[in-house]
């Protein structure tokens, strides 16, 4: 059997995009603190001056959620499957779950030895709807419950609490 991929979907681009949008902002507003002239006031420039810096630092936030979220994945084997994460591999044979909980848009997963779980990488927020980013599976872009519906078929088990 070939290996699955599921990786965040591509509407992570958009922290990217809201990410360059605030990058831009920040700039204008310094560019206007220097070139202004004519009347100033300290307050008005402290104000400016810190809008500038919390666009930036919006934006540099968003540019960490997004390279962490390019940066993670998981794999399917035939025996196991892999989380992959900037900071290491981690390998969990089927046989090792022992159940799998839904709470809220979490996913926890009991192992012989602890627990993880499988959360949603953004939201999508349309008004008062809320609905997690799906996935990119081998390139295909697919919803956010088939992963989980997936790991629960490999495994041989339910998922609790739908």
């Amino acid at each position: 059997m070939e290996l699955v991929r599921y990786r965040p979907g591509e509407a992570m681009r958009w922290l990217k995009t809201g990410a360059q949008t605030d990058r831009r902002s920040a700039a204008r507003k310094g560019r206007s603190l220097v070139r202004r002239e004519g009347h100033r006031t300290v307050g008005r420039d402290i104000g400016e001056a810190a809008s500038a810096l919390i666009d930036m630092g919006k934006s540099a936030w968003a540019d960490l959620l997004a390279l962490q979220a390019e940066a993670s994945e998981y794999v399917f084997h035939d025996d196991a499957f892999e989380i992959v994460k900037s900071t290491g591999v981690r390998r969990v044979p089927y046989s090792d779950v022992t159940s799998l909980t839904m709470d809220g848009d979490r996913l926890v997963v009991e192992l012989t030895k602890g627990s993880m779980t499988i959360k949603p990488h953004a939201y999508i927020v349309a008004g008062r709807v809320r609905v997690p980013i799906g996935w990119s599976r081998n390139g295909l872009e697919v919803p956010y419950e088939l992963m989980l519906d997936e790991l629960s078929a490999r495994c041989g088990l339910g998922i609790e609490g739908l």
